[in-house]
């Protein structure tokens, strides 16, 4: 995240309440500009991948992905193989790729 001024590179910026005197935390402009933004390109590459890829080559994709980032930790090769074998898709949709 870059340098903001409101919040100093933290995410969240102090804002005070004078109808309650009062300080609280939100999270800043700058923090959920670059999340919208990056939503919005997500929403744009899906657009394009579903446009020109079959859902079988997506689902490869999106399996090398999770086989290559967790299939050194025996657990998580435990779990995939568990849902594998009773076919937990949702199970495996949700698995974090990060």
């Amino acid at each position: 995240m870059s340098e903001c001024t409101e919040c100093n590179g933290t995410g969240e910026r102090i804002v005070e309440c004078h109808t309650h005197d009062v300080l609280y935390k939100e999270p800043c402009y700058c923090l959920l500009w670059e999340e919208r933004l990056k939503e919005e390109l997500a929403i744009k590459i899906a657009n394009v991948i579903s446009e020109k890829t079959s859902k079988e080559r997506l689902a490869l994709m999106i399996a090398s992905i999770i086989a290559e980032k967790h299939g050194s930790d025996e657990e998580s090769v435990r779990a995939l193989e568990y849902s594998v074998q009773h076919g937990n898709a949702e199970y495996l949709l949700n698995w974090p790729l990060l």
